[in-house]
């Protein structure tokens, strides 16, 4: 069996910041902040069949950035505090407080 958190999200009364609560489910049933962060990302990459381009940070992937304050592989609740968004390779949000 794969465990893989997702969202509704897109769907009636599902929203996206619901995200986060779902991935800290996974902390409170036992997971390490940082084994939960693996599932969001490489996990998930290699459940869609992905991750060979996509999942984790290296050279040569494409890779969409969170800038939070904090350690979310220590503590998930950083994830919740998102400074700067980052995808295609360009900043898309910056929130006050990003430098």
């Amino acid at each position: 069996m794969r465990l893989l958190p997702g969202t509704d999200a897109g769907v009636p009364h599902a929203v996206f910041d619901g995200f986060v609560s779902s991935l800290e489910f996974f902390e409170h049933i036992g997971l390490a902040p940082a084994e939960v962060v693996d599932l969001a990302t490489s996990g998930a990459a290699r459940a869609l069949g992905i991750d060979g381009g996509t999942g984790r940070l290296a050279a040569g992937l494409r890779a969409d950035l969170l800038v939070v304050d904090g350690d979310p592989l220590t503590d998930l609740a950083a994830l919740r505090a998102v400074r700067l968004v980052v995808a295609g390779g360009r900043v898309v949000s910056r929130l006050p407080g990003a430098s």
